[in-house]
């Protein structure tokens, strides 16, 4: 069994102030004054403790906030990061144990299904291979995209593969209020009856970036009903506009990979709430 763990520190700490550009000249970007810590891992679990039967490999990247001036809000955000990551089963534990517990349970799920399996089947089973030569593997990680004007952008990303043809990723995206300490969604952000000309926006910005005339040509080169492309609630926002997310098989086949779509404040100007803290920050 192979082990490396690091620990590593990443500071976004700063009072400089910043134009924002696409909005009202006034409008102002301010970094948030918190600190980030960043969990570094990778495990590789060999059955038989042998590299050459199949095995199975972890790897964490987890960022999570280590320091702020509201130790409330602080333990609020660290939860919601755990929980997001890791799952629920680790909110009540701190950063590294929630890390350590979890690549426990990983590994454990894996010698579990080697016991169900049986050892001689689970050798022959072409299904447990691949090229990299893990049997299993998941790898973890979640960025800071953006942390300004007392929002955090959060984003979580996960590349699995448990057999079969293909493996599966994944990515998720958040926005966290840090003068409230809860996470900010689309009904924070936009006006009522905002879902139509969103979804509009959102068809035709797919259209677009697949050289396409028309929305319903989507149909023909892998997407689902376009009826079924509407705001999902998975997305960031940065200081330009908002990005949303379409994972594997949500509104595409599997071969069509994530669809992500950015939306400049300056196209949804009309839809968005100008007491939110994102109507703020786009110069409402």
């Amino acid at each position: 069994m192979g082990k490396l763990v690091f620990f590593v520190s990443v500071f976004f700490v700063s009072v400089s102030i910043i134009g924002l550009s696409g909005c009202k000249r006034n409008a102002k970007v301010v970094d948030n004054p918190i600190t980030f810590d960043s969990l570094l891992l990778a495990e590789t679990y060999y059955l038989n403790s042998d590299p050459e039967q199949p095995s199975c490999n972890l790897q964490v990247n987890f960022v999570y906030p280590k320091e702020y001036k509201d130790k409330k809000i602080l333990g609020k955000m660290q939860i919601l990061f755990i929980d997001k990551v890791f799952g629920k089963n680790y909110i009540d534990q701190t950063p590294e144990i929630a890390l350590q517990n979890y690549k426990d349970s990983y590994i454990e799920n894996f010698k579990q299904f080697e016991r169900r399996t049986g050892e001689s089947d689970f050798l022959e089973n072409d299904e447990m291979k691949d090229e990299t030569g893990f049997s299993y593997y998941k790898k973890l990680k979640n960025s800071i995209p953006f942390s300004k004007n007392n929002i955090i952008s959060l984003l979580v990303e996960s590349n699995i593969y448990e057999g079969g043809a293909h493996g599966s990723h994944s990515i998720y995206g958040y926005v966290f209020d840090l003068t409230q300490g809860s996470f900010i969604m689309e009904q924070h952000i936009f006006t009522e009856n905002y879902k139509k000309p969103l979804s509009s926006i959102i068809r035709a910005k797919i259209t677009k970036a697949n050289d396409l005339k028309e929305p319903r040509e989507l149909e023909e080169i892998g997407y689902g009903s376009i009826e079924d492309i509407v705001p999902n609630g998975n997305f960031i926002i940065d200081k330009e506009g908002i990005t949303y997310y379409f994972n594997e098989n949500e509104i595409a086949s599997y071969f069509m990979g994530i669809t992500t779509v950015f939306i400049p404040y300056r196209e949804i100007m009309n839809y968005l709430r100008k007491d939110s803290p994102v109507g703020k920050l786009a110069g409402l």
